[in-house]
């Protein structure tokens, strides 16, 4: 689903430090027609309206408007820190020859304008401004665009002591629903019972209802080959039975129900439908383990060391591992993500895959490590059921001045035997 920020408490002066900080002469706002999300979440709007409209926050002073003359009605109630002189447009001319004039000019050089964009899109959770828009703002205005990453990711992604004491009531929650639902299977294993993905699927989604842990996203459980595909999900009409000598992946994630701004906890882990782990199945799980722990040990390192951590560093120090260990063909996702009130966040991601995600881990951000391998004809057992494994081990971490902390401890150490 598109990407959703709610309304966002604007904190003018952390923009402006900022934008003073990093040289930026200003951030300018854009969107139509809710295209925009960032915008959306900044403004403080209940809707972007169907005109486009512009926000120039300068690095000092109060912020501008540019709005379309017929929807000047939407911005009388903007919070009290966004607003600001509006000037008003009718025609696409106007609204151009406007457009320098809301940005000013500085003196003997460029504006550097910050705006949603990401180079060679290289970061597409950022870029929710059109091509079209940055090449008008660029010719209009002689300004060198820049990227809002960082300064979305501070404004946005950095969690608060409430959001985070939730997320660990959640992580807790997510732990002990996960020992349920491997139990659940175990007994009916036990007895005989058939039992199958959607069955364990809704079982966790109940045992969630339970602990008033939103259920409104859908957890996986997922057997061999369908293990291998990472987003998997069964259904009434689509679901494989579970039997003894199978591997069992379950992933969830969920947050409280009270309060829809703290941040989801997200886990992965899996098991073995048996007494004894097959070597190849343990085998595989260790350097997914090895891989998850590299990722930890890297950040670690480099803030002992006085040194920035970064989103793509950490994926590459993770995937290192898989590749080195033979496995390469079989990542198909990157490292982590961001983690908050979406589950998926607007903060750094853990990736040099899929995207360069070049932004710094700082403090009081969350994010997910969950390195994976994927085989679906790969047979890990003499069990006629067995084809086909994927295994991912997921933590979630938080960031501090001078440590990462896993916040959903205990890790798993090893594949888990549900047959003991």
């Amino acid at each position: 689903p598109p990407l959703s920020l709610g309304r966002y408490t604007v904190n003018l002066s952390v923009i402006q430090n900022y934008l003073t900080e990093q040289k930026i002469d200003g951030w300018l706002v854009y969107s139509f027609r809710n295209q925009n999300p960032i915008a959306q979440a900044v403004s403080g709007l209940a809707h972007s309206g169907s005109r486009r409209w512009f926000c120039w926050i300068p690095a000092q002073g109060a912020p501008r408007w540019l709005v379309h003359a017929i929807e000047t009605h939407m911005f009388v109630d903007l919070p009290a820190e966004m607003a600001g002189e509006m000037t008003r447009y009718v025609g696409w001319e106007e609204m151009e020859a406007k457009l320098p004039l809301l940005v000013g000019t500085s003196a003997g050089r460029p504006l550097r304008i910050a705006m949603e964009y990401s180079p060679r899109n290289a970061l597409p959770y950022v870029s929710t401004v059109d091509g079209g828009v940055i090449e008008l703002v660029r010719e209009t205005t002689g300004a060198e665009i820049v990227s809002s990453g960082d300064l979305l990711q501070q404004m946005m992604a950095v969690l608060s002591a409430g959001q985070i004491a939730g997320h660990r009531r959640s992580a807790a929650g997510c732990l002990a629903v996960k020992d349920a639902a491997f139990a659940f299977i175990g007994q009916r294993l036990r007895n005989g019972q058939d039992v199958n993905e959607f069955e364990v699927q809704c079982f966790i989604n109940d045992e969630l209802v339970k602990l008033n842990l939103q259920t409104g996203v859908t957890s996986l459980c997922s057997v061999n080959a369908n293990a291998a595909d990472p987003h998997y999900i069964s259904s009434p009409a689509h679901h494989k039975p579970i039997h003894k000598g199978d591997a069992v992946l379950i992933d969830m994630w969920s947050r409280e129900t009270v309060n829809p701004d703290d941040s989801f906890a997200d886990i992965t882990w899996t098991a073995f439908c048996g007494a004894e782990v097959p070597p190849k199945m343990r085998q595989v799980f260790d350097v997914v383990a090895q891989a998850r722990d590299a990722t930890v040990r890297h950040i670690q390192d480099r803030l002992d060391a006085g040194l920035p951590a970064y989103g793509y560093m950490a994926d590459d120090a993770a995937r290192n591992v898989i590749i080195r260990a033979g496995y390469g063909e079989f990542i198909l996702h990157r490292t982590g993500h961001s983690l908050g009130p979406t589950g998926h966040w607007i903060g750094a991601n853990i990736d040099n895959l899929e995207t360069q995600d070049r932004r710094q881990l700082i403090p009081n951000l969350m994010f997910t490590v969950e390195p994976g391998i994927y085989m679906p004809d790969f047979n890990f057992d003499d069990s006629p059921h067995a084809k086909g494994l994927g295994i991912r081990s997921e933590i979630n971490c938080l960031m501090h001045a001078d440590r990462v902390e896993v916040t959903t401890l205990p890790l798993q150490t090893q594949v888990i035997p549900i047959l003991t």
